[in-house]
């Protein structure tokens, strides 16, 4: 049996007005990260190498490596799938999940999916037309999806220090044991940590290397049996970063959910510019998303229509 899942809280939080810069500082960490896959030719892929990520400041510095606002039209397609109507689950890790981030973040996912945020995605990012290898489209047309509520786990694997592969590998177990909702090709998890857990994916580490990152169980083929996730690691985060953070995965997920393979985008990737970056990469201001008598804040995304972010503020519903 599914587990009893929360409803909204009643909790106001100040809004507070964000850029890139101040979300590195106060999380230490970028916005979000993509998977980097090698890829041979666009048809199959082979994952060779390691991921790039939106990093945090020092990896930043080490790497150099920084995205520039591209002129309209530089996000191409390449014939992966887009979540027509995302559906969000937000997974808590666990006992210690800073109790700020457990209260909040059901209104904040509320809001987030059905809102006037994941209307500027549409009709850009939907996908009625050849990739750039000339491969048919998936034929999705975005639209707002819907929370299904949140679910605080106990996990199997009680490690301090988990690897992506054990994070996909406990939601796929939480979901056949039926402590969470069955996912299907719309499915998002989008899982919290406690502060004292740390990630690594392919040698790369949260908090330090990355705050953030979305990814797909399979990162090679676009299958139905795919678990489409978020990782969202505590680094003594406010809850404003927190939201700003799962704000810029979850676009960059509906837009491109089996991740992009870093300066190489191919097949089975979605919506990419030719050098690897996705939507929210490319962006760096906040704004306040209005739901349920409560401001959040999220991250602006690139409008491919115009070659600027998005721009104001949102509102729910």
């Amino acid at each position: 049996m599914v587990a009893a899942l929360r409803g909204p809280p009643a909790r106001h939080f100040k809004p507070e007005r964000l850029t890139m810069i101040s979300v590195l500082r106060t999380l230490a960490v970028g916005a979000a990260v993509a998977a980097i896959l090698s890829l041979p030719a666009p048809a199959q892929a082979e994952r060779v190498g390691s991921y790039h990520i939106f990093p945090t400041q020092s990896y930043l510095e080490k790497t150099g490596r920084s995205p520039q606002l591209p002129t309209a039209g530089s996000m191409k397609y390449y014939g992966g799938s887009v979540f027509a109507s995302a559906k969000v689950v937000s997974v808590i890790w666990g006992s210690n999940v800073n109790a700020t981030t457990v209260a909040g973040i059901p209104g904040f996912s509320t809001a987030l999916v059905n809102s006037t945020y994941v209307d500027q995605m549409s009709p850009q990012y939907d996908t009625f037309l050849k990739a750039v290898d000339g491969r048919k489209g998936t034929k999705q047309h975005i639209a707002r999806g819907q929370f299904l509520g949140q679910v605080q786990i106990t996990p199997r694997n009680t490690s301090l220090n988990l690897t992506n592969d054990d994070v996909w590998k406990e939601i796929r177990y939480q979901t056949k044991n039926g402590m969470l909702p069955a996912h299907d090709v719309d499915t998002l998890y989008m899982i919290y940590f406690p502060v004292n857990i740390s990630i690594t994916l392919d040698g790369l580490k949260s908090c330090v290397d990355f705050g953030a990152y979305h990814f797909s169980s399979n990162d090679l083929e676009m299958k139905k049996s795919n678990i489409y996730y978020s990782v969202e690691p505590d680094c003594h985060s406010s809850f404003s970063s927190i939201t700003f953070a799962a704000s810029h995965e979850f676009v960059e997920a509906v837009t491109d959910n089996i991740p992009t393979p870093g300066s190489n985008p191919a097949f089975p990737q979605a919506w990419n510019t030719s050098d690897g970056y996705e939507i929210a990469d490319l962006c760096g201001g906040s704004g306040q998303l209005v739901g349920g008598g409560k401001s959040y804040t999220v991250t602006q995304y690139y409008l491919n229509t115009t070659g600027h972010c998005s721009t104001g503020n949102y509102t729910s519903p």
